[in-house]
């Protein structure tokens, strides 16, 4: 039972949702479970499980039914910060935030709000795949993506790709966590930390929504979902959705569309069994943003891009950059009770890309290699001034398939896990080219060589397993206040691939394996007071198939590559301490390091006019920090939110250039800005709803010199709305305007492309290092749609 100092302010609450008449008040039992990883509320009491983490304290909830777009007005800061209790540094939303923000954003634009959490878009809408995020230093390639229980986003370039998961109106949860990840989770880059995401579950009552947005830069967006309730008596329910989604080029010539489908099936039985199927499919065509370097943005700002016209022989113009993706996701995860103290995760899935990121280039006739191999005469159906025009496709697809699964057996004040993780991929890349015509357009043939071949600068097939073991112990102690737990973890790493360009070495092999030990200790002072300590390591593995493979220069036909299959894995140990509070205000501050060996940096390159990815090995790394966030349940219906972060990032040593070394030990690190904050405030009284949020991110350098870097910046976003009474059979219809980056500030976002040095630096050997641009993400401007949706 609650303590007597609950029962004044259950009363109000209980009055205040019955005068607003927009949701049946039904008061839920006292002590209603909230689960700590995700903020959902559990059906039912929770399973008794003697080595579970400590639960969240008793509060009294008055939980309505749900209002349009799932949203409870139950988590802290407006969907910002739903409780959590695991040993480590957490942070997530729900779907009180994610329901008011624009419809057209996706899961890296969501989390811009948690603390560490530095986004860099290039799109202010979130639809186009132009964002990528950084945690404490370390960009998406080294954090782990987990969609519904599988691998998600490319798995050997590490890009998140986030807009093809799912639509926002279907996103239940997503837990961010810095700096570390779960001990089964099926990730082998996970060194910055773990995004974990899942659909919301299936309405138990028939019925659906319906969404229309539209807004700035003709930008347009369809959804509709169907709920099927519970199919006959079977205890499944399911819902499936599609959308479609159109929007102009925001600060330049293209248009981008978008065709998505998400699908959830759900059957539970018994005590505490559960299965679910999930399906997702997604296509993109999308127009290209052109990358400033630091020079560019002074000069021009946010009129440097790609050409709306054709001008014969350049290689700039916009529709020889149009790209496009198909995706889709498979997942069926599962957990059983198979004994009294026994139970049992199991997660198989499948996941398919296919995509085409074509790039402006020239070839010279007569001078072309394919390999080490002449090409001989090619006829190019336009040549201007001894050059021909082409579009470098760079184009893929992969098939990833595995299960993730793990047995826990309960036995007293004792928990023992193991699990098991089997992933296999191949994937094709090829990169090949295709003739311009006089008017710019890509013609739909592909260049041969003389002797019949398709001439490219790359085919490669790669292909990869994973066999990832673990073992977990938690004890729990003190009547289950005090909770420790050890674990180890060892993954087996297994590359292959071919190469089929003349000359090349024809096949490589790699094999690694990476003990990963950790452990953490958690304390529950009281039900409200909660502290605790992780250590943790772990790796990730080179970033791209490229540098595994010999490549040529297409004009003289040299190599210019030789591929390397002894490339070493980033390491990293980390320790955090933190403490929590949960109550009318939640709070959490935490303290974190880490050491780094083998420090990888990822950087984005045209070889031959195709886009490719390349990384840099920056040595060691110390880094350092500390981050906090504090929240407000809903208090007169407003839920405030702020976060912040320090960060302090140093390299260890001198980075190798050539035969000389640059002098970069006690630089800062890039990518590392040493402040970061974010405040919002939320409202909603069941039928005015709203909120503001802001964001700050410090000075960030781009060079391992410190020679150039981007500036600080600040953008704010702003919701209104309005939930009206049902009508007939529409239940609840609502209008919605998101109005993003209100101050239209124009502002560098991040780094694209990592120098080691911007400027002609001396190095220690005593020779001239010649220094080269970075570029940047330019942030997206203002922009601002409105949307008109309801549930029947």
């Amino acid at each position: 039972m609650p303590s007597a100092r609950f029962v004044p302010l259950a009363f109000a609450v209980m009055c205040q949702t019955a005068m607003t008449g927009l949701a049946s008040t039904a008061l839920a039992a006292v002590g209603t479970r909230h689960d700590a990883a995700d903020g959902r509320k559990a059906p039912g009491p929770a399973p008794h499980h003697p080595a579970a983490a400590p639960a969240a304290p008793e509060v009294l909830d008055v939980v309505a039914r749900t209002l349009p777009g799932d949203v409870t007005n139950t988590t802290p800061g407006g969907g910002l910060m739903p409780v959590q209790t695991v040993p480590r540094l957490q942070s997530g939303i729900t779907r009180d935030f994610i329901a008011k923000q624009a419809p057209t954003t996706n899961t890296l634009n969501l989390l811009q709000m948690t603390p560490g959490a530095v986004v860099a878009n290039s799109d202010p809408l979130g639809l186009a795949d132009h964002t990528t995020l950084s945690i404490r230093g370390m960009d998406q390639t080294e954090i782990g993506m987990v969609f519904e229980g599988m691998p998600a986003g490319d798995p050997i370039y590490g890009l998140a790709d986030t807009s093809e998961w799912a639509d926002s109106e279907n996103i239940g949860h997503v837990n961010l966590t810095q700096g570390s990840s779960d001990i089964n989770a099926p990730t082998y880059n996970a060194v910055g930390g773990q995004i974990t995401e899942t659909l919301r579950d299936p309405s138990r009552v028939r019925g659906g929504e319906l969404e229309l947005t539209g807004g700035t830069h003709a930008t347009n967006k369809d959804f509709l979902r169907f709920d099927t309730g519970e199919i006959g008596h079977s205890g499944v329910v399911a819902f499936v959705s599609g959308s479609y989604t159109r929007n102009n080029n925001w600060r330049g010539p293209g248009t981008n569309r978008r065709y998505h489908v998400d699908a959830k099936l759900v059957k539970e039985w018994g005590e505490d069994n559960r299965a679910a199927a999930i399906f997702t499919w997604n296509s993109i065509d999308e127009a290209p943003n052109l990358y400033l370097t630091l020079g560019q943005w002074e000069q021009y700002g946010r009129s440097y891009n790609y050409a709306g016209s054709y001008t014969p022989g350049a290689t700039n113009y916009y529709r020889l950059f149009q790209y496009d993706r198909t995706s889709m996701m498979i997942s069926a995860p599962a957990h059983f009770r198979l004994g009294r103290h026994l139970t049992a995760e199991l997660t198989p899935y499948y996941q398919w890309m296919s995509g085409l990121v074509p790039s402006g280039a020239t070839l010279t006739p007569g001078k072309i290699y394919y390999g080490d191999s002449p090409a001989g005469s090619i006829d190019f159906p336009t040549v201007y001034k001894g050059k021909a025009a082409v579009a470098a496709n760079a184009g893929s697809n992969s098939f990833n398939a595995g299960f993730n699964g793990s047995l826990a057996l309960h036995t007293g004040v004792n928990t023992l896990r193991v699990g098991y993780w089997y992933g296999n991929l191949t994937k094709n890349s090829l990169y090949d080219y295709s003739p311009v015509s006089s008017s710019g357009a890509i013609m739909d043939t592909t260049i041969m060589t003389q002797g019949g071949q398709v001439l490219a600068s790359k085919n490669f097939h790669l292909m990869q397993q994973v066999n990832a073991f673990s073992i977990e112990d938690t004890l729990s102690l003190l009547n289950h206040r005090l909770t420790v737990t050890a674990g180890f973890r060892e993954v087996l790493l297994s590359r292959a691939g071919t190469n089929a360009l003349p000359g090349a070495a024809y096949h490589w092999a790699s094999d690694t394996a990476t003990p990963l030990p950790r452990f953490s200790v958690s304390y529950a002072i009281d039900p409200r007071n909660q502290v605790f300590i992780n250590a943790n390591t772990s790796f990730h593995a080179p970033t791209s198939d490229v540098p595994y493979f010999d490549a040529f220069n297409m004009t003289t036909g040299k190599i210019s590559t030789v591929g390397k299959t002894d490339l070493k894995d980033e390491y990293a140990i980390s320790e955090e301490v933190g403490y929590r509070y949960t109550g009318l205000v939640t709070a959490s501050v935490g303290f974190f390091n880490y050491n780094f060996t083998n420090r990888q940096i990822s950087s984005s390159v045209y070889v031959d006019g195709a886009l490719t990815t390349n990384f840099i090995n920056a040595g060691g790394q110390t880094t350092r920090g500390a981050q906090a966030e504090i929240a407000l349940r809903p208090w007169h219906h407003f839920s405030p939110y702020v976060s912040g972060q320090y960060l302090h990032a140093t390299i260890d040593n001198d980075v190798a250039v050539g035969n000389d070394l640059l002098p970069t030990r006690g630089r800062t690190a890039i990518m590392t800005p040493k402040f970061t904050a974010s405040a919002g405030l939320s409202y909603d009284d069941g039928r005015f709803f709203g909120n503001a949020s802001f964001h700050y991110v410090d000075a960030q350098y781009s060079t391992f010199m410190n020679d150039e870097g981007i500036p600080a910046y600040k953008t704010g976003n702003v919701t209104l709305g309005y939930r009206m009474r049902s009508v007939g059979f529409l239940r609840h219809p609502q209008i919605q305007a998101n109005f993003i980056n209100i101050g239209d500030a124009n502002y560098l976002s991040g780094i694209y492309t990592v120098r080691t040095n911007a400027r002609p630096t001396r190095g220690v050997r005593g020779t001239t290092i010649a220094g080269s641009a970075p570029s940047y993400y330019l942030g997206g401007g203002f922009a601002a749609v409105v949307s008109v949706s309801t549930g029947f």
